[in-house]
């Protein structure tokens, strides 16, 4: 198999190719600036794209700058009680974020030791793992239906073969002589 090249090049690449300066013999040799600047649609794209990156990038950390700056401007701003309140509440939606995220968890063990009570594989426990136990006991009972009857198919179709055998009625076997002569029919062109 050959190895594909690639005309577009890192200037690393392409002095690395040739250390004493040569040009490069071998293919386009272009570097990626050299590329860049053959055609202005591809610089234009290239600057156009790197703009929006560096912007999308810039708003987003301003964003988290904002947000750390009025989080500790608005703690400033309140009172001791008011602040152990701010406190005490943040802690609580992060507990409650990390218990649900535990319960989840403990939800996945259980269906997994479920599936494998069922003779399944754990593995599906994630996919089947609903919001509640009811809704992960209606996802077991329905993919234990589906894969009952994907079972019933499959040995259905097994037991159900390939119909006829391949060479049957392509051809004729010749009676066997000794059962003519048995039944006291004679063979056809012999005596």
């Amino acid at each position: 198999m050959a190895e594909e090249t690639n005309p577009i090049q890192t200037t690393e690449q392409n002095q690395a190719q040739t250390p004493e300066g040569e040009p490069n013999s071998g293919g386009s040799g272009l570097t990626f600036d050299q590329w860049l600047d053959s055609n202005p649609a591809y610089r234009s794209e290239f600057d156009r794209r790197n703009t929006k990156a560096v912007q999308t990038a810039r708003t987003k950390w301003e964003q988290e700058q904002a947000e750390n700056l009025t989080e500790a401007e608005r703690l400033e701003k309140m009172s001791k009680t008011q602040r152990e309140q701010y406190q005490l509440d943040k802690d609580r939606r992060q507990f409650e974020s990390e218990r649900a995220a535990f319960q989840r968890q403990q939800l996945e063990v259980q269906t997994g030791a479920q599936l494998q009570g069922m003779g399944y594989d754990a593995g599906f426990a994630k996919y089947l793992t609903g919001k509640d136990a009811e809704a992960t006991s209606a996802n077991l009972t329905a993919f234990d239906g589906l894969m009952r009857a994907y079972k019933a198919s499959a040995v259905n179709e097994q037991m159900r073969g390939s119909g006829a055998p391949k060479d049957a009625g392509q051809h004729e076997e010749a009676p066997d002589p000794f059962l003519l002569g048995f039944m006291g029919q004679k063979k056809s062109g012999k005596e």
